[in-house]
């Protein structure tokens, strides 16, 4: 693939490729991997924190409980024009590149995780394939900044097309918008076969004072189509997409719950989210909301969300650059009712939909939810189902959750790269009590400290990552690991 794109430079073009050979072993003293180990890491780690107590996944290596041993391969890529060529017009190939692991597990040797083609050309960008969106917070947040996609799970095939914030004409940066709109196709095994996914979103960006900028943005996810076990094939023409576009009911082929609402699952997120940019730091306030309806959407959820407050300092190696804390609520989810059937009227009264029980991350109709191979796409402190004996997730069994979480990062002796996590919530199931263990609220503390020692010379080119991980509490199994990763990498330059 790189040698391809380097043979149809044109002159006065450069082919940048780069490459990340690596070699991850990783061990912990119960069957299953603690909670930061696995979390957050785009699917390559195997969702092995069924340390959850209900279910233990078997995660071994030989005889030994809890050991597993993998390797990986990334080559990324990028072909850039000459200054002359990016003056003119044409549209540029700015990366492509793979990602693949394999592991001593039988489900997930030669596992498939990036592989894109991306053609940028100002503040647009257009990637086609399997591609990691983008975090924030420097993988010290529970969420990356969104609390709907975290990169907690596998990227999906599709396109995403982008544009970056771009100011209005005529508002003199005081006024700039970003946007994205995307389609995927799941892959994994689900209880609604071959499930199609519509993504967008459109962000705004005030400039308040010289150093403050105020960010809003809507996010809207919504899968629809593919063959369910009951209700057979689904909608899927383009009529029938363009209703989900557009958030518009079913038509007469549609279930009648998608005729009543609307087509397909829809949910997504709603940010509020303060920027003040000093000389030497950032300090960011964000309130990223979810919605799974229409109550959530009109602020009935209130006060559930993610808030984060970060202090980022410019010079990232000081012992302390980062500094993170956020606190999680999701407890309301509109109230404890949603229509007559939970609450019924008093004599007298009418049937009336009350708009609670938003169940985050679940649906009737799509019943494995917002889960993709076994992992919660969205808020990882969303407990997922154990697969059942197909290996299918049936959404998640704990979306009720209040959680303190702080984050630090630095470079010790100026040099080497740590990050700490702390976490600690209380779990509460759901409303409807999918599991037993649910009958109080459980308590859980998930810690992780990881460092990165780079390569320092030729004479030791390997850069070594160590990582360190605990869980104490009710919720997943006692247990403490270890992840080591050594890797080696490299790039190269062609000119024409």
């Amino acid at each position: 693939m790189a040698v391809a794109a380097c043979t149809f430079m044109s002159s006065g073009q450069t082919c940048d490729l780069s490459w990340d050979v690596s070699l991850n072993a990783a061990g912990a003293t119960t069957e299953s991997l603690p909670f930061w180990a696995v979390t957050n890491k785009n699917g390559l780690v195997p969702p092995s924190h069924g340390a959850f107590m209900t279910a233990g996944t078997d995660f071994r290596y030989g005889s030994r409980h809890g050991v597993d041993v993998y390797a990986g391969l990334k080559l990324t890529g990028s072909v850039q024009p000459s200054s002359m060529s990016r003056i003119i017009t044409a549209p540029v190939i700015e990366g492509f590149g793979t990602e693949a692991a394999s592991g001593s597990s039988s489900r997930w040797r030669g596992m498939v995780n990036q592989l894109y083609a991306g053609v940028g050309w100002k503040m647009l960008r257009l990637d086609i394939g399997m591609r990691d969106r983008e975090t924030e917070y420097g993988g010290l947040s529970l969420t990356g900044g969104d609390i709907v996609w975290t990169g907690n799970a596998r990227a999906m095939p599709g396109y995403n097309l982008q544009v970056s914030y771009f100011d209005i004409p005529g508002t003199r940066g005081i006024f700039s918008v970003k946007a994205n709109y995307a389609d995927y196709k799941l892959l994994d095994d689900r209880y609604v076969d071959g499930v199609l996914l519509h993504n967008k979103s459109l962000f705004f960006k005030f400039r308040l004072a010289r150093r403050l900028h105020l960010q809003l943005g809507l996010e809207q996810w919504s899968m629809w189509g593919g063959v369910s076990p009951v209700h057979g094939p689904q909608p899927q023409s383009f009529k029938d997409y363009l209703r989900v576009v557009c958030g518009l009911s079913g038509g007469a082929d549609a279930t009648q719950s998608d005729q009543i609402n609307v087509l397909g699952d829809h949910r997504g997120r709603e940010l509020i989210q303060l920027d003040w940019t000093a000389d030497d730091f950032t300090v960011t306030f964000a309130h990223d909301i979810p919605f799974d309806d229409s109550s959530g959407m009109g602020f009935q959820n209130f006060p559930d969300g993610v808030n984060t407050l970060s202090f980022s300092f410019n010079d990232k190696d000081k012992w302390i650059s980062d500094i993170l804390y956020e606190f999680v609520y999701t407890k309301w989810q509109s109230g404890p009712y949603h229509d007559t059937s939970d609450a019924p009227p008093k004599e007298g009264e009418e049937w009336h939909i009350l708009g609670g029980r938003d169940n985050y991350f679940n649906n009737g109709a799509y019943k494995s939810g917002w889960t993709y191979y076994g992992m919660t796409a969205g808020l990882p402190l969303f407990t997922p189902m154990p697969a059942d004996g197909d290996g299918v997730t049936m959404g998640v069994c704990n979306n009720r959750v209040v959680a303190h979480h702080i984050g630090i990062a630095g470079k010790i002796v100026r040099k080497i790269p740590y990050r700490f996590k702390a976490t600690y919530s209380e779990n509460y199931g759901n409303y409807s009590q999918t599991l037993d263990i649910f009958g109080k609220a459980l308590r859980q503390v998930s810690l992780a400290l990881e460092v990165d020692i780079p390569a320092f010379s030729d004479k030791w080119p390997l850069a070594v990552s160590v990582g360190a991980y605990g869980d104490v509490g009710e919720l997943y199994r006692d247990s403490f690991g270890l992840t080591l990763r050594l890797s080696y990498s490299g790039q190269c330059n062609f000119h024409r």
